[in-house]
């Protein structure tokens, strides 16, 4: 049975801000009827569809980042909210998705899209909206040179250090979280901390402990804090200097997935959701030199299917190109991706390239402090209709910057 919504309600509220936006409803889930009234309505009050801001909470400080960022074509640190536009349906979908790992369950999704069409800026529009419905997130970009994903423990390091709060974006949770922890200490006592981690396995308590005890104000000890926080990732460390702290087993790939479930049990007695892990695949497994490496790129990545179904409060979602799925199959021969577990990315339509020269604009107003030029806005509009500058979504946002930084 559908959830019974107030659309109307919406409407208003989605006049009041001058925008709509699925990110400012979190739990809103609605059926495909109730999602073409919605549109319907949005169409006739004239209300953009998609992630559209107003700017005007924007300082010029956190305007510079965001500027600069996008002159190079990549998504800044901030929140991109603050200018995407579109991606109604992957919204919907993925906040229906979280609704449901928030309440014990786990899923596996793809993203499907071609290059150029804003990838890796929608891996962090998701993020925004993980952060919103209360989700520990990681990004983390799957490339040969760096994180390779035919080595497993290198990703999962790379899942636990990108880990991040909404209230620390700069500051990896695997350490801000253990700092919340030991809040709890100070101010619930030692008795509630015991209640939060006695489900935990004994190593994870014992490193729980061996951080409390590192970051003393009487005895601070700086070595062992990293250790814990190295050992929690993954690192490859000397069983003699985990058994000094208690800690009998390293984390290996054989059961680094079970160590992420236990991770998303500690930060839901913290008050988070769980934890969302979002892959943005820079390099095709199907590239790799070595066919030892696309083996063992598709044999961990299904592992991670797998074992996903033992890893509740968890959420994966892998984005890739259409080659990915014309090359999985024989990989995985026991395993088809079904159709409702890809979320398909769409091209940005000239409209909602237009919003978003828009959105640039008022960005750019805030950085340099001063209006831009109508006749500029208008310029930028009409990029649209170069194709050399709108073929891809990183392209035109570049030139948009280019463009403006030419006036100044």
């Amino acid at each position: 049975m559908a959830q019974k919504i107030d659309l109307l309600e919406i409407i208003k509220q989605a006049r009041e801000r001058g925008y709509f936006d699925f990110t400012d409803f979190p739990g809103l889930t609605l059926s495909f009827e109730q999602f073409k009234e919605l549109s319907s309505l949005l169409e006739k009050k004239k209300i953009p569809l998609g992630a559209v801001r107003s700017t005007t909470r924007l300082t010029q400080q956190e305007a510079l980042p965001i500027v600069n960022s996008l002159r190079r074509g990549v998504p800044p640190p901030a929140d991109v909210t603050n200018f995407s536009v579109g991606r109604m349906n992957l919204i919907d979908s993925f906040n229906k998705d979280l609704n449901t790992v928030g309440q014990g369950s786990s899923k596996v999704r793809f993203m499907n899209a071609d290059y150029g069409y804003g990838k890796t800026h929608s891996l962090y529009l998701l993020r925004e909206i993980g952060f919103k419905q209360g989700f520990v997130v990681s990004i983390v970009t799957l490339s040969q040179n760096s994180c390779p994903i035919h080595d497993f423990m290198t990703v999962y390091d790379r899942i636990m250090w990108n880990l991040r709060t909404r209230d620390e974006r700069n500051k990896p949770a695997i350490e801000s979280v253990l700092d919340k922890w030991l809040q709890v200490i100070r101010e619930r006592g030692e008795e509630r901390a015991r209640q939060i981690i006695k489900a935990l396995p004994d190593d994870f308590k014992s490193a729980l402990h061996a951080y409390h005890e590192s970051v003393s104000p009487v005895r601070p000890n700086e070595e062992k804090r990293l250790l814990v926080l190295n050992y929690l990732s993954g690192k490859n460390i000397y069983l003699r200097d985990l058994h000094n702290i208690g800690i009998n087993n390293r984390i290996d790939s054989s059961n680094a997935l079970i160590m992420l479930r236990y991770m998303a049990s500690l930060y839901r007695n913290l008050n988070y959701q769980g934890i969302c892990v979002l892959f943005d695949e820079a390099d095709p497994i199907h590239s790799f030199a070595r066919f030892q490496h696309q083996d063992q790129a598709y044999s961990n990545l299904f592992q991670i299917i797998q074992q996903s179904h033992t890893t509740p409060y968890c959420y994966f979602l892998y984005s890739t190109t259409p080659s990915f799925f014309d090359n999985y199959a024989p990989y995985w021969p026991t395993h088809k991706i079904k159709d409702n577990e890809i979320f398909e990315l769409k091209k940005l339509s000239v409209a909602e390239l237009q919003r978003l020269s828009l959105n640039l604009c008022k960005i750019y107003s805030v950085y340099k402090g001063a209006k831009v030029p109508n006749n500029i806005t208008q310029k930028l509009k009409s990029l649209v209709l170069n194709p050399s500058f709108s073929d891809t979504v990183g392209n035109f946002v570049r030139r948009c910057i280019a463009i403006l930084d030419e006036v100044e």
